[in-house]
């Protein structure tokens, strides 16, 4: 259920970001109806390739973080490393 929450927070992102349902099922392949079951939380099981593209979507619009530097690097001022052994 915590993984149909999930794509439930993404297209309610999207509808915030402007976007009707059906607006969404057209850009994930999918159909109006099965957005709505997913939005409303009662779609028990949705195929894979439903969530796949309804996740490429909103990629689209919304794109991944950049990747964060190690934890290294974040301790450290800029120029300074850490001595060996530690």
């Amino acid at each position: 259920m915590d993984d149909v929450a999930e794509i439930a927070r993404m297209i309610h992102r999207l509808e915030e970001a402007g976007l009707s349902r059906r607006e969404i099922a057209e850009g994930s392949q999918t159909s109006p109806s099965a957005i709505t079951r997913i939005a409303n939380l009662n779609a028990k099981n949705p195929t894979f390739a439903m969530v796949k593209g309804i996740q490429a979507f909103y990629r689209r619009h919304f794109p991944v973080d950049p990747p964060r530097r190690n934890d290294l690097q974040q301790r450290f001022a800029p120029g300074c490393s850490p001595r060996a052994g530690r």
